[in-house]
């Protein structure tokens, strides 16, 4: 049963995005959202402490509460047609910031070389304590405000000595000249999009309440040798960015003679991107469709 500070903070909502308060204006004092409510001023303060908690408002001392003009920046991930593109020295995200009006950055907060974790061993193919990563900690900042945390890992063998090995900023993005320079040319991605409640380390650098929920997103990243090139591991503010995956393949499910409808999963081999001479995707599609009618 909704509480009610939660049908307050509701209301309020709908309320701002109905355009009642413009972005940069005061909403009415606690004092008069209290009268208006006919509620005591912990119930407002708890409405208002949701409404802040998705980023609708601000408090600034002394003066009140404002509506803030938070847009998410809009994020493509084409991968499953070409790896992320920048522009000249600027980042994808920079890239994309720039394209929606906003000041955005990359800011490097630690790179480091170390026996490659568990998880990072598992993922990268790596022996585990014995095989060495360097780890790249980056945040992805919105008008000067962290709103994604990047945690990236490469072999240490492949990338020593190159930009992605170094303190500095990478110029132009981890799959431009970066990854180049080793020469690595990245090739495909595996991604594993999820939502989970941010631990109390990620609400303090996304500037969240604590629980609060927080997108991930594992990718891994192969080169033209079939390598394991990349392990990143994002942890992204839903409020500030939309994950974007524009052009995705359609399998439509197909009728066959007296099997009903068959779908084939998008994993299936025979649907990825076709070599010279394979058959074509739809005749695969068929083609498995047939056999399992005659099964």
């Amino acid at each position: 049963m909704p509480t009610q500070y939660g049908q307050i903070a509701a209301d309020l909502r709908r309320r701002i995005k109905q355009g009642e308060w413009p972005p940069g204006t005061p909403l009415p004092t606690q004092t008069e959202l209290c009268n208006e409510y006919d509620v005591a001023r912990a119930t407002i303060n708890a409405a208002l402490n949701q409404l802040r908690g998705e980023r609708l408002v601000t408090g600034v001392r002394g003066q009140g509460t404002f509506v803030l003009d938070w847009k998410p920046v809009r994020v493509p991930l084409p991968r499953y047609n070409a790896v992320p593109q920048s522009d000249d020295q600027f980042s994808p995200w920079e890239t994309a910031c720039r394209q929606a009006g906003v000041t955005g950055s990359m800011v490097t907060v630690e790179v480091a070389i170390e026996p490659a974790d568990g998880d990072a061993a598992k993922a990268l193919g790596l022996t585990e304590g014995t095989d060495t990563v360097i780890r790249r900690t980056w945040h992805a900042t919105l008008d000067d405000s962290t709103c994604q945390v990047h945690t990236a890992y490469y072999p240490a063998q492949l990338v020593e000595g190159t930009p992605l090995a170094r303190q500095e900023k990478v110029v132009g993005g981890v799959y431009g000249d970066a990854m180049r320079t080793a020469g690595i040319i990245p090739t495909n991605a595996d991604e594993h999009l999820s939502a989970r409640p941010a631990t109390a380390e990620e609400a303090a650098e996304l500037t969240l309440m604590t629980g609060f929920p927080v997108l991930t997103l594992d990718r891994l990243t192969r080169d033209q040798e079939g390598r394991r090139v990349e392990w990143l591991r994002m942890v992204i503010d839903p409020t500030r960015v939309t994950v974007v995956y524009d052009g995705l393949p359609a399998y439509p499910a197909r009728q066959v003679s007296g099997a009903g409808l068959t779908t084939i999963g998008a994993e299936d081999p025979r649907l990825a991107s076709p070599k010279a001479n394979d058959e074509p995707w739809h005749e695969a599609l068929d083609t498995h469709m047939r056999r399992r009618s005659n099964s």
